[in-house]
């Protein structure tokens, strides 16, 4: 009986053992790749929106500006907070953050406040469609015009670097040269509430709030006329929807496990458990970017007039293309007439 107890207890050290090694593995392995993969679908999603939002149907649009300006803050935040970290697996290339408090502080505030200002860019969008949706006469509708969009844009950026005060005050450099949070559980509840619960309910709120507008519009004896044809408003709201799914779909997980490792203590972890937890940790961690990567993809999955566009653009381009390469070859044979003779 002993015999069997002891050989029991080898077998399940054996595979914790195992398990330990086997994700150990395979986040120094496989999820290292996980940022030079979102890089590269990132920069292809960048350079898609970035021409399909310029394109001349769509570029006076105040709901696709606030996408561009989202667009270009993802791109920087996968460089910066994503990216990097391949770098430095890989070519042993790292930024100089762990050289100083200032500089510690500094690499933290801008990892959250990039990841906060690109879901506000994305709240911003949703308001604009809302205020889009509502009466003529109403107030809010101000905002849909061209000349606020600047003061919308700033107003955005202060509101989301006053969100975010809190990471540079929070964390500092330890004397291991790491940057570490000074209070771990106000900075995770921090971090929850104000860059990832507010946008969420700010967003799923304004999303209810333009279904309804939607909903009374449909029912005027005015707007009947308008169902029969293509409504570039609602495709829009509709991308949107889907953006803030998607978005929604890849937070909830982590936010699920930063508040189980927060308020259940490691050290009354088996081994196992806590292997579990830091992978499980840091594979939602890295899977966040995925909100960096989405927009193109979901948008030219979910909208009809972003496709249109985004196929337009490449039609031109293939048209102008052609039209230099004939009168290239329509400039050479005469140039080498005249050089003959």
């Amino acid at each position: 009986m002993i015999d069997n107890n002891i050989t029991t207890t080898v077998d399940l050290i054996q595979t914790s053992k195992s398990l330990i090694d086997e994700l150990s593995f395979v986040s120094q392995n496989v999820l290292i790749y996980l940022p030079l993969i979102f890089f590269i679908f990132g920069l292809i999603g960048f350079i898609g929106n970035v021409f399909t939002y310029l394109q001349p149907q769509l570029r006076s649009n105040t709901s696709c500006i606030y996408l561009l300006c989202g667009s270009f803050i993802d791109i920087s935040s996968l460089s910066i907070n994503s990216f990097s970290s391949y770098l430095a697996w890989q070519f042993g290339f790292t930024l100089p953050w762990s050289t100083s408090s200032a500089l510690c502080k500094l690499s933290l505030f801008l990892l959250v406040f990039l990841t906060h200002l690109a879901i506000n860019f994305l709240c911003m969008a949703i308001i604009d469609r809302f205020a889009i949706t509502c009466d003529h006469t109403s107030f809010i509708r101000r905002i849909t015009q061209l000349r606020i969009v600047p003061w919308m844009i700033g107003l955005t950026v202060l509101t989301s670097g006053l969100s975010t005060l809190y990471a540079p005050i929070n964390y500092d450099l330890s004397p291991a040269h790491i940057c570490l949070s000074t209070q771990p559980m106000l900075t995770t509840m921090s971090s929850i509430v104000l860059i990832r619960l507010v946008p969420s309910i700010t967003m799923i709120t304004f999303v209810l709030l333009t279904y309804r507008n939607v909903l009374r519009s449909r029912g005027r004896v005015g707007d009947a006329v308008q169902q029969n044809r293509p409504n570039l408003r609602n495709q829009f709201i509709v991308t949107i929807f889907a953006q803030i799914l998607v978005t929604i779909c890849i937070t909830i997980p982590w936010i699920i496990i930063l508040l189980y490792s927060t308020f259940n203590s490691i050290s009354t972890k088996t081994p196992v458990e806590v292997s579990i937890i830091n992978f499980v940790l840091g594979l939602t961690s890295r899977f966040f970017y995925l909100n960096n990567v989405k927009a193109f993809y979901v948008t030219i999955l979910t909208s009809r007039a972003f496709r249109k566009a985004f196929i337009s653009g490449l039609n031109n381009l293939f048209r102008r293309y052609i039209r230099q390469q004939m009168n290239v070859s329509m400039v050479n044979p005469f140039t080498q007439t005249r050089n003959k003779n």
